[in-house]
Formats: C-alpha cells, structure tokens, sequence
C-alpha cells in the first residue's frame, strides 16, 4: 500500500500561536531519550476492510485523513487496470467511490463542514505534484488555483484543510524545487521552506493554523526527512528519537497532538503519536505487520490508518 508515487509529500508546521510552546518543543526534542520512543500508546480501534473483490481483480482502500464526525477519506487502487480513485467511508460504514472524468483521484482530506480536497491528474501525478488539485462539496467540483510572488500555479499536490478553508500541501518550481505551500481560501499562497533545506513539504494544518511536515537537506532522490512544526513564522524541528530512521509528521490537532511515520531507507517502519513531549507507537492488537497512522481529526482526535489490508479509527492517549 506504500507505493513510491504515495509516499508522504511533506512540509511544514507548527503547533500552537504560542511562542513559549515553541521553545518548549525545541527543548523537549533534545531531552526525550529512545525508552520514552519506544512507549506504547493506549488505544481504541474501531476496524474495518480495506480489500475487496471488484472486476475479477482486487480494490485496496489507503485511508488518509479522517473528521470530528468519522468520516474517512482516501484514495482506492485498482489491481486489474490500475485505476485510482478518491473514497468516502461514512460513520455507518458505507463506502461511495469518486472518479474526475477518468483521471486518478485521490481524497487527501475531510472538513467537519463536508469539503473534501484532493488531486486528479495521470498517473504517479500526486507524487509528482502535477496533477490538478480541487475541492469537493456534494457534487460541486471546484479545481484550485495559487499565487505565489506573482506566479500562478494550477498543477500542486493538496494534503489538508482547515476550518478556515486553508490548505497546505506541496508544489515544485520552474527549477524542479520542491516546496510546502500554505493556501489561504482567496487563493493567495505562501512558500514554506524550512531555512537550509533542499526539499519542504507540508502535510497538515489545524484551525489555529499550526503545520507539520518534512524537510530534507538533500534533494530527491536522496533525501532524509526529518518533521518538523511551524506556526506564526517559527519553525522547529520533531524527529522521532533514533537516530537511523527519518521522520515525516502527518498530522496535527487542535490540541496538538501530532502523529507520524518512522522511515528506513525508502520503507516506512511505524507510526507514532507526540503529545506534552513523549513519543509513543501506535500499533493495533494482534497484527503482525506495521501500523501506519495517516491523519488525525481537528478536535476528537480520531487517528485512521491500516495494518495490513484491515483500516481503522482510533483513540489513543
């Protein structure tokens, strides 16, 4: 389910307009030890599939990002003719599927207020951040555009929404730079690149604007991520405790819990959650593959992701 093309785009974020609680990161990123890493959150889950039979071929569900009333959007891969296309797991459990005019369409995010954001386009266009990135409120189809410094981008990967109609995701420039972006609902944009990097993407914001993401200080194809947090034009850094896995964060509440995923080389290895300074895993009972967190909701802190073929909605502390 972690394909090349799919893997976590990043940028950029912050936790709260606090700028005390920015220092208190940065601080506590230095005094939290590999034991504390390796403490085991304690959750809840509520399953269910993500495989099912279609066409005399398979149709696997990549859950991304979930809202306060557990609805669950993603993007669903079809193994017969390769087709993607963005779904919506409502609370009882009903799946509705979603295709833009035969393109690949992923499902990046859900607001409390029903507007989905994602990216239609050709293959391999959400990593590519080539694709068309849009708004979807009942059948309306709204495509995005952003303006940044004078320049007019209509091709850009969007990962989250706020309350607010902010997005933020990630765009590449004239000279193949990739870059985070923080969108405002007008259309007037921002690039967001962590000072000294080679490489910004952003993948979450909550409603006080606070963003999370990763940076890397070499390009693709050899990057190393670490997470980081930005808000209110303060950046600090958020790696996971060990020194030979990199670091993505791909969600942030509004009570600031933060989750993430651990990388080995080109492979994810878990997820975490980071809340008051302590990293703890995120793992689902009795399986015997990784559990990957994508996104977590604004304000119940709803945590959706999968193990395995088996996804999931989950409260943890």
């Amino acid at each position: 389910m972690l394909s090349g093309y799919r893997v976590f785009v990043s940028t950029i974020g912050f936790l709260c307009s606090l700028f005390s609680l920015l220092l208190a990161v940065s601080v506590l990123m230095l005094i939290v030890s590999p034991a504390n890493a390796q403490t085991q959150a304690s959750c809840q889950f509520v399953k269910f599939n993500l495989r099912f039979s279609v066409n005399n071929g398979h149709r696997v569900l990549d859950p991304r990002s979930v809202n306060d009333f557990g609805t669950v959007v993603g993007d669903a891969d079809d193994d017969v003719d390769f087709s993607v296309r963005g779904f919506t797991r409502l609370p009882n459990g009903s799946i509705n599927y979603y295709r833009r005019n035969s393109l690949d369409t992923y499902f990046m995010d859900r607001s409390n207020s029903g507007v989905t954001v994602g990216v239609a386009g050709p293959p391999f266009s959400l990593g590519t951040t080539a694709g068309t990135p849009f708004s979807l409120k009942g059948s309306t189809f709204t495509p995005f555009t952003m303006t940044i410094g004078g320049t007019t981008y209509k091709k850009f990967t969007v990962w989250a929404i706020n309350r607010w109609g902010t997005t933020v995701g990630a765009f590449t420039d004239s000279s193949g730079k990739r870059h985070g972006f923080k969108r405002f609902s007008d259309g007037k944009a921002i690039a967001l690149d962590f000072p000294g990097a080679a490489q910004t993407e952003a993948f979450a914001i909550n409603d006080s604007a606070a963003i999370v993401g990763y940076y890397s200080k070499t390009p693709s194809p050899s990057l190393w991520r670490h997470g980081f947090i930005y808000s209110n034009g303060q950046w600090a850094k958020l790696n996971y405790p060990n020194s030979t896995l990199q670091t993505e964060l791909s969600g942030i509440s509004n009570s600031n819990l933060i989750i993430g995923t651990t990388i080995k080389g080109s492979n994810a290895t878990g997820s975490f959650l980071y809340k008051n300074g302590a990293f703890k895993k995120i793992v689902m009972p009795n399986s015997n593959v990784p559990t990957y967190a994508n996104g977590v909701s604004p304000g119940n802190n709803l945590i959706t992701g999968f193990s395995g073929y088996t996804g999931f909605i989950a409260t943890c502390k």
